[in-house]
């Protein structure tokens, strides 16, 4: 005689699982959660940091185009960037920058006879990243604490690094 599955006293076929058997599976994924939920969630702000320094690279690749055609950052506006760079929207320097819009602010200006451009964007996880660049001068970094990350809230002759 063939036994087709085990049976309960009732005389039923057991099918399905145990109580024991479902708490295990709810205890075993409740501990994978504990331990991916703090790393995830480390992640996510260097991340977010990340996609800030981004599109100011790309918008100073931009920058630096049409800079190497004329000579100097006299001819850069939001205008003439948004030709040059279609992936990011480019404010005026006074407008606060959110990198989660792509977007950038930008600041251009003279010091000490040199033109420069001031790029800067706000970060998801809400730092401010800058970069400056001048015709004669190697970039620049700068990411301080700032309430506006606005270009024009950055002095070209003060605290920048050649580092984030």
């Amino acid at each position: 005689m063939v036994q087709r599955g085990t049976r309960h006293r009732s005389g039923r076929p057991a099918d399905g699982f145990t109580l024991i058997e479902l708490m295990m599976v709810v205890l075993v994924i409740s501990i994978l959660l504990l331990i991916a939920v703090p790393t995830f969630l480390g992640a996510r702000k260097p991340a977010e940091d990340r996609h800030a320094q981004t599109i100011l690279h790309s918008s100073l690749v931009a920058a630096r185009t049409g800079s190497a055609d004329t000579g100097d950052y006299a001819w850069v506006t939001p205008v003439a960037l948004q030709a040059e760079e279609t992936s990011v929207v480019y404010l005026d320097g006074g407008t606060h920058a959110r990198a989660t819009q792509n977007e950038v602010s930008v600041a251009t200006g003279l010091y000490l006879g040199d033109t420069y451009v001031v790029l800067s964007s706000g970060s998801a996880a809400g730092r401010c990243f800058a970069v400056l660049a001048t015709t004669t001068g190697a970039m620049q970094y700068q990411a301080p604490a700032l309430a506006s990350c606005n270009a024009t809230a950055f002095d070209p002759a003060v605290g920048w690094a050649s580092t984030w």
